[in-house]
């Protein structure tokens, strides 16, 4: 499996004298199996040196597929100066997590408009097939593809590409759920996000940040380069690529940060190789065919939340209609509870798909109320997100009873609470488990 970067920078373009080593383009990679297979992943303003090069390259007729984390502006503005989309011999497969107002194709044909650029999407002359996802698995060819939502102010999704035995993943735009100076990963979201990392042979991997930085730009959506390398070492992977550049990161700090990164690797003892992303850079993988599978279902099986029954309990009044007209856009109905006691008398008759609780409730704690949901609940559990006020505090129950599925530390990021309701919501509506056949559970291993 080849890898090459054609943008390495996250939220804005930023050329000049001083990125020039790491690049200024914004998210764009290339990944090119043994079998000519080429996936684009990203399509932020790198895409237009890519798609010269294939034009240059490649043979024809072009069959491509792009898979997009998200929609946002530094992952799609290089669609069009796409050059490959613009020619009738090119197929391109789009894929992309279905965004909060629009469908993927609404989404890319916005920027296309008359007020914004000279060619919309309609002129162009390839063959463009929309592909909306979800959390899973699908193939391109011998290319085993699985996906996992990410924890972003918008639907995101990482990809992770296993062929011929080897593994990597790509994974930005994302945000730590707990604490991230905390290199044991207790959250549930940090576990799952490790998981889907495990025995990975590369990691392109949101480093945005440093921890410093990350303190003052909370709910932003991205990595702190630690967070980072923590969890990819905690994840066993071999070699991890810091990408998603900050804007105000030159070449000389980038290089500082590498260095730091290889230090924090050193001193736990890590055989993690960590460097960061350049723009030309090509990087070959290779790897132990060890690594298992982690979806279950189709990533292209759409599971529709509208109408889900969502009880909030505990919230104020602002909060409860800020929350209520946020998960509203969703067709989310949503059931204010004021307390515990009308919270467990309401349950019975009106089941809730999805539970949001404030840890401190008028009448009690809320990690007793989990307590009783979960105990009634128990043969049709239901997704918890717990809102508390100790962000730096890890949430438990005192007696070791039952906790939650998720939880936000307050003030709670609206974006970020709307996006971990769409995951958990369709999570709990999957199907029953599809795993690919001759695709083994993950074993044990060691790190590479």
């Amino acid at each position: 499996m080849y890898v090459r970067f054609w943008g390495t920078r996250g939220s804005i373009a930023t050329p000049g004298p001083d990125t020039t080593h790491y690049g200024g383009n914004t998210s764009c990679v290339e990944v090119r199996t043994n079998d000519g297979t080429r996936i684009v992943l990203d399509c932020g303003t790198g895409a237009r040196a890519l798609g010269l090069h294939l034009l240059s390259s490649a043979p024809r007729p072009l069959r491509l597929h792009l898979l997009i984390g998200h929609t946002h502006w530094d992952h799609i503005q290089g669609f069009p100066f796409f050059d490959p989309a613009f020619l009738p011999d090119t197929e391109l497969h789009i894929y992309a997590p279905r965004g909060f107002e629009q469908t993927l194709e609404e989404a890319l044909s916005g920027q296309m408009q008359y007020p914004y650029f000279p060619v919309t999407l309609d002129d162009l002359h390839s063959r463009i097939h929309f592909i909306e996802l979800e959390e899973g698995f699908f193939h391109i060819g011998d290319i085993l593809v699985e996906t996992q939502y990410l924890n972003h102010t918008a639907p995101t999704l990482a990809y992770r590409l296993s062929d011929a035995g080897t593994t990597m993943a790509y994974v930005t735009d994302h945000e730590p759920f707990w604490n991230p100076a905390d290199a044991v990963f207790r959250h549930p979201g940090d576990r799952h996000h490790l998981e889907f990392l495990k025995d990975a042979d590369l990691v392109i991997h949101d480093a945005q940040y440093t921890q410093e930085e990350y303190c003052g730009k909370i709910g932003w959506g991205h990595s702190p380069i630690e967070y980072a390398t923590d969890v990819a070492l905690a994840a066993g992977v071999a070699r991890l690529a810091l990408f998603h550049h900050d804007p105000s990161h030159d070449d000389a700090t980038i290089r500082r940060l590498v260095v730091a990164a290889q230090a924090r690797v050193a001193v736990h003892g890590g055989r993690l190789n960590v460097f960061a992303a350049a723009e030309g850079c090509t990087v070959e993988v290779h790897g132990t065919g060890q690594a298992a599978t982690i979806a279950e279902t189709s990533a292209l099986r759409r599971r529709s939340i509208a109408g889900r029954r969502v009880m909030l309990v505990g919230a104020d009044h602002a909060q409860a209609v800020a929350i209520t007209h946020t998960l509203a856009e969703d067709d989310l109905i949503v059931v204010h509870t004021p307390d515990q006691r009308t919270a467990l008398a309401q349950v019975p008759t009106a089941p809730p798909d999805l539970v949001i609780v404030n840890q401190q409730l008028p009448d009690g704690d809320g990690l007793a109320l989990i307590q009783h949901l979960c105990a009634h609940g128990e043969h049709h559990p239901v997704p918890v997100i717990l809102l508390t006020d100790a962000p730096h505090r890890v949430v438990t129950s005192q007696n070791g009873g039952a906790t939650a599925t998720d939880y936000l530390a307050m003030p709670v990021s609206l974006p970020m609470l709307r996006t971990r309701v769409r995951a958990w919501l369709v999570r709990t509506c999957m199907p029953h488990p599809t795993r690919p056949e001759g695709q083994p559970r993950r074993p044990q291993r060691t790190c590479i």
